[in-house]
């Protein structure tokens, strides 16, 4: 919903396709309870591809099952799109989310090396690439990115959620160099910035950014939801991101 939102601010036209529906968030509520899309999913594209849609882009977020990893997998596949982002959804502070199997991460690591963008969180990188969780520093990064290429994911690597500096933001690797992209850090936890953040970078760049200019762009953008959940308690940062700045800067942005 909350790239639903994000999108449709920036102009970008969507088209949905709901892979699960789940009953809640992924994180708070316990396990959600979820409702399978598949045969949807399946007929939706095969109507798509009847009407001859194109297809610019994808985005792709939580699936949440092996199953449908390999059903968005073959449905990208066939709609063929020149810009795929992958957020692969899955894990934070150190473990999975409810509900998803240990297997998962190898699963999802199929679906990411048909990504030209790839979006994880620190922990989702580490279980990507099959490596023990810690703390995140650039030696560990760099050869974890090394590991995802070596793996067939040759996609540009943006890794989100790093601290440096006393500022927040994220890691483009860029050869052997990592490119800070950071904003004032507001102390919490915030439900669904991953998910903004993604969506806000691929808006940015089906707008015709480059990549290191569309993570400044969304990194920014990003700090403006912050900034306004950050202001409503905590448990109230359970239902998600607080929106309605953000739209406002975005339909302003020329």
């Amino acid at each position: 919903m909350a790239a639903t939102t994000i999108l449709q601010a920036m102009g970008i036209t969507t088209a949905l396709l709901p892979a699960t529906v789940l009953s809640t968030q992924t994180e708070g509520f316990a396990t959600p309870v979820a409702l399978d899309t598949t045969n949807w999913q399946q007929a939706t594209a095969r109507h798509w591809a009847q009407l001859q849609l194109p297809f610019q882009g994808a985005l792709v977020g939580y699936l949440g099952s092996a199953q449908e990893v390999h059903t968005v997998r073959q449905i990208i596949h066939d709609l063929a799109p020149n810009q795929l982002v992958v957020d692969p959804v899955m894990a934070d502070q150190g473990r999975l989310y409810p509900g998803l199997q240990a297997t998962y991460p190898a699963a999802l690591c199929d679906l990411c090396r048909d990504a030209t963008v790839l979006t994880p969180n620190w922990t989702e990188l580490c279980l990507l690439t099959g490596q023990s969780v810690s703390e995140p520093n650039p030696e560990d990064c760099l050869h974890m990115a090394k590991l995802l290429h070596q793996g067939g994911i040759t996609g540009q690597l943006v890794v989100t959620g790093i601290h440096q500096d006393g500022r927040i933001g994220s890691w483009l690797v860029h050869g052997d160099q990592l490119l800070f992209s950071g904003t004032d850090y507001f102390p919490g936890h915030f439900y669904g910035t991953g998910d903004c953040f993604a969506a806000l970078l691929y808006g940015y760049l089906t707008r015709g950014s480059g990549l290191r200019t569309a993570v400044d762009q969304a990194t920014q953008a990003l700090a403006v939801a912050v900034e306004e959940t950050a202001a409503v308690p905590a448990g109230e940062r359970l239902l998600g991101m607080q929106l309605k700045k953000l739209v406002t800067y975005l339909t302003r942005e020329k």
